[in-house]
């Protein structure tokens, strides 16, 4: 899949973590979330979905894969949501992130942009 032009220029930003969902996986990853996530190259990611990169439960308690499922129902409503979220790496570190998500429609496709704030 080819991906528009203006997000390549957003991928090239080195100190944001930024990622692209199309449907329910990831389609583009900056340099810097492949980091966190330790990981070499955006085909890594591409086959994987959002839970997929979260541990089995958030720190809430709440099952990772039911509440990306509730926020994805709450972003397709409201077209925009932030969240605070825990990943983990592909060695099990985790690391806690603030979440934008934003739907984005391109030539007749949906996107969602993933940004993430560390802290």
């Amino acid at each position: 899949m080819k991906v528009p032009q203006e997000i390549d220029a957003l991928f090239e930003r080195k100190e944001d973590a930024l990622l692209v969902i199309e449907g329910e996986y990831f389609i583009e990853a900056s340099q810097r979330a492949l980091e966190l996530l330790g990981m070499s190259s955006v085909n890594v990611i591409k086959a994987l979905h959002p839970a997929k990169i979260s541990p089995e439960f958030q720190p809430d308690g709440e099952s990772s894969k039911l509440k990306a499922n509730h926020l994805f129902a709450q972003l397709a409503d409201e077209g925009f949501i932030q969240f605070d979220w825990q990943h983990i790496s592909i060695y099990g570190d985790p690391f806690d992130v603030r979440v934008t998500l934003r739907v984005r429609d391109k030539e007749g496709k949906s996107y969602i942009d993933v940004h993430w704030h560390e802290y």
